[in-house]
């Protein structure tokens, strides 16, 4: 998916997570992680996939309340985890196989500081 197409005029791309090699076993999986967006810009969080139907969530930066992490052993070896992020009235976003989760974590943080 073309980022470019996503972010809104004077937002900016701040990181950018990547999905971990554990993620592409499953074919059905591996079709779903290649075609998903994730990006942290300056005004909010997005996530996409699918490949024939698209779902999209995205939470505004300000409106994050908890960013919950959780890592299985294989996970800490390898350095993948799962990413659970809610908001006031904005639901919430589950991502599994998050290279780096603690990393995604710091720098939502650090945008809202």
């Amino acid at each position: 998916m073309n980022i470019n197409k996503i972010l809104a005029e004077g937002e900016n791309i701040v990181y950018r997570p990547k999905l971990h090699w554990f993620a592409y076993f499953n074919l059905a999986k591996l079709v779903r992680n290649l075609t998903t967006t994730i990006f942290l810009s300056d005004r909010r969080f997005f996530h996409g996939h699918g490949l024939l139907r698209r779902h999209t969530h995205e939470m505004v930066v300000g409106k994050i309340e908890t960013i919950n992490v959780t890592e299985s052993l294989v996970g800490r070896i390898f350095g993948y985890g799962t990413v659970f992020v809610s908001g006031t009235g904005a639901g919430s976003i589950t991502m599994r196989f998050i290279r780096k989760p603690f990393e995604l974590q710091r720098q939502i943080r650090s945008i809202q500081s």
